[in-house]
This record gives structure tokens, C-alpha cells and sequence, in this order.
């Protein structure tokens, strides 16, 4: 989001730098490159990015199982590899919430807003990998539906993994 900010802001400052006097037209090239430095730098490291895939696949992994215990070890995985990214602590926090419970219910609303901020990181990340695909389940959080990532393009849905594991589509693919 930070990224496109900064773009966004670019491009209003090169339409007004057409209509100022040249001394100006400095001040505002100034401006563009402090801008463009720190869009640079809101990007998320490549091999960061691929390492919250691999993690974020092993956390889903986890609750195709229901293994109140191999989610919080995977979530605290992957909590590791999001708090290594500017930005991302929000995320981080997220994922340290669902290491944290008992209840696997409570994991999954968990994982429903954890999965939206990493499906949004992978989308703005440029980065070369096998296909990563997003599915999508309706009935997911209470019928107002969830997204997940994975691997394969099969659906195997995390929240309903025990009676609807086919249960959902392929939205779309990434990569």
C-alpha cells in the first residue's frame, strides 16, 4: 500500500512540477527522489517474501490436520518470517494470536484476517515461484467466506477440513 502511495504521489507532483518555474521544478525533483528512495525501501525483500509462503503453506497444512499443537508450532513459524519484514507487525501479531490459543475455532477466525494480509503481501511481492493459487470457501466465516493460499490447485479448505474439504474454488493464481 506504501509502495503505491509513494507512485501515486510521484505522479501528482510530476503534473504540478509542468506548470512551475524552473527553481521550483528543483524543489519538486528533490521531492520525487526522497519519494522514490523510501518506495524503494517499503519493498518487501524477495527471499523474505518467499519464506512467509513456505510458512504461511505449513500453517495451512496444520489446519487441513486440526492439530491444535502443530498450528500454534507453525504459526509461531510463521510469525517469525512475518515480524523480518517492514511493515508487517501487524501481521506478525496476528499470527502470534493464533500461536497463542487453545482453540482451534478460535485459530481459524484467526487465520480468516491472517490469510487476507499475507494473500495482499504475496500480491504486491515480486518474486519467482511455482504457481500460488487463492481459493476461496463461502461458507467460511459464519457464510461470509474466507481465502486461504495454496500450493496446489486442488481445494483443500482449512476451515472445514473434518466434513467440506473439497468445499470452495480457485479465485485465482499467483506467479
Amino acid at each position: 500500500m506504501k509502495i503505491i502511495k509513494g507512485f501515486c504521489f510521484l505522479a501528482v507532483l510530476a503534473a504540478v512540477a509542468c506548470n512551475q518555474p524552473a527553481k521550483q521544478q528543483q524543489e519538486t525533483a528533490k521531492a520525487d527522489s526522497v519519494a522514490a528512495d523510501s518506495a524503494k525501501t517499503t519493498a518487501v525483500p524477495v527471499a523474505d517474501t518467499a519464506g512467509v509462503v513456505k510458512a504461511y503453506i505449513a500453517l495451512k497444512d496444520e489446519f487441513l490436520k486440526s492439530d491444535v499443537a502443530g498450528v500454534k508450532i507453525a504459526a509461531t513459524a510463521l510469525e517469525a518470517r512475518l515480524a523480518g519484514i517492514k511493515g508487517c507487525t501487524e501481521t506478525a501479531t496476528v499470527a502470534h494470536q493464533i500461536a497463542t490459543v487453545d482453540d482451534i475455532k478460535v485459530q481459524r477466525n484467526e487465520f480468516l484476517v491472517l490469510s487476507k494480509d499475507v494473500i495482499a503481501l504475496i500480491k504486491g511481492a515480486k518474486f519467482k515461484s511455482d504457481p500460488i493459487y487463492v481459493d476461496f470457501c463461502p461458507m467460511a466465516d459464519g457464510g461470509k467466506g474466507g481465502y486461504w493460499l495454496s500450493s496446489a490447485k486442488n481445494i483443500e479448505n482449512p476451515y472445514f477440513p473434518e466434513h467440506m474439504k473439497e468445499c470452495g474454488s480457485v479465485k485465482e493464481q499467483i506467479n
